[in-house]
């Protein structure tokens, strides 16, 4: 069970490794989507232009204008094509970026394992006898991944075009000048059809992040008899959750999917070797080399501190009144999985 720096350092670098995979897919997902918008702008400035122009007394056009202005449906209607080029765009990067990620879930396991082992002859022979993941598996979980990314991406153009028509519909006060009310409401078009993108990235990231941890269990799974399970292992900084940090350092069975964090979680699953004894090595083991998280904690500076927690979780728990432990919740998302999150602040009070 002698988790090392070694064994530390090569977690940090397979979290890098996963980390910069899915930072060039959001990249690549971006700059379409920004392109998009770009050839889609002037044919919408125009519509609307045009839209604002038929206006009367400073009030915005009544829905049944803007349901008869042709020039602005059929820019809209290019608007749910573009967005369907995109959808399919997402399902084309995404899968690719989780084919990626999870041979680099899979293929980092072995080194992994053999850290926690003594570097001396021991080391060498656990090494080979280390079962090597199934590729037939791994294509199973990238098939997986690429129907949950298909199922979650299917309704973007629906929702998006949906979107920017009710945006239409509410409308702006138009003011004085046509041109500005174009102006302010292709804006408020742009955040609406930006959405997709936020969506899209959302669903992209956490599916590869997962694709990553699942390749991972099963690289583990397949050396099952060396392994006493997993631990939770968190990036224990600033920009991680309150559920992250009090996941971090805890001990799962080898069956045990995870880790099952929140939507583009980052945290990963550590394989536990069992005692060194066990394995046939007589030799003294070390204590484990992973860092306490409460502690950790504790001796950052208090503005991390609320950067993590919030006021309110950060204040109970300086109270005494809730455990580290219960800083994180377990909750049921029907159509995806289950993940733990940080504990609603009016359930700690």
């Amino acid at each position: 069970m002698a988790i090392t720096q070694e064994t530390l350092q090569l977690v940090a670098a397979a979290r890098q490794a996963v980390d910069d995979i899915a930072d060039n897919a959001t990249r690549t997902l971006a700059g379409a989507w920004v392109t998009a918008w770009d050839q889609l702008a002037l044919d919408l400035v125009l519509a609307l232009d045009e839209l604002v122009a038929t206006t009367e007394g400073g009030q915005w056009p009544t829905r049944a204008r803007i349901e008869r202005a042709a020039r602005l449906q059929h820019a809209l209607d290019a608007v749910a094509k573009a967005l369907d080029e995109l959808t399919q765009a997402v399902r084309s990067q995404a899968t690719t970026a989780a084919h990626s990620a999870a041979q680099s879930g899979a293929s980092t396991q072995a080194g992994i394992i053999a850290s926690q082992l003594p570097p001396t002859g021991s080391r060498a022979v656990v090494l080979s006898q280390l079962t090597r993941w199934s590729e037939r598996d791994l294509a199973a979980i990238v098939a997986r991944t690429t129907q949950q990314i298909t199922a979650l991406t299917r309704p973007l153009t629906a929702e998006a075009t949906a979107a920017m028509r009710r945006e239409l519909v509410r409308g702006v006060a138009v003011g004085s000048h046509p041109h500005e009310a174009a102006r302010r409401m292709l804006q408020r078009l742009e955040g609406e059809f930006n959405g997709g993108l936020v969506r899209a990235i959302n669903i992209a990231r956490t599916e590869m992040l997962d694709a990553h941890r699942q390749a991972a269990q099963m690289a583990q799974a397949a050396n099952a008899e060396v392994l006493n399970g997993w631990v939770w292992s968190a990036s224990l900084t600033r920009n991680s959750c309150a559920a992250c940090w009090a996941m971090h350092g805890t001990e799962h069975p080898a069956s045990e999917p995870g880790p099952q964090g929140h939507q583009q979680c980052r945290c990963s699953r550590t394989p536990l070797v069992k005692p060194w004894r066990e394995l046939g090595i007589n030799i003294p083991e070390p204590p484990s080399a992973i860092p306490d998280a409460e502690q950790t904690f504790r001796a950052m500076p208090r503005e991390d501190q609320l950067r993590v927690m919030g006021p309110g979780r950060l204040a109970a728990y300086e109270r005494g009144d809730v455990a580290w432990a219960d800083l994180a919740t377990r909750r049921e998302n029907p159509g995806w999985r289950p993940s733990f999150v940080p504990t609603p602040v009016g359930q700690l009070t």
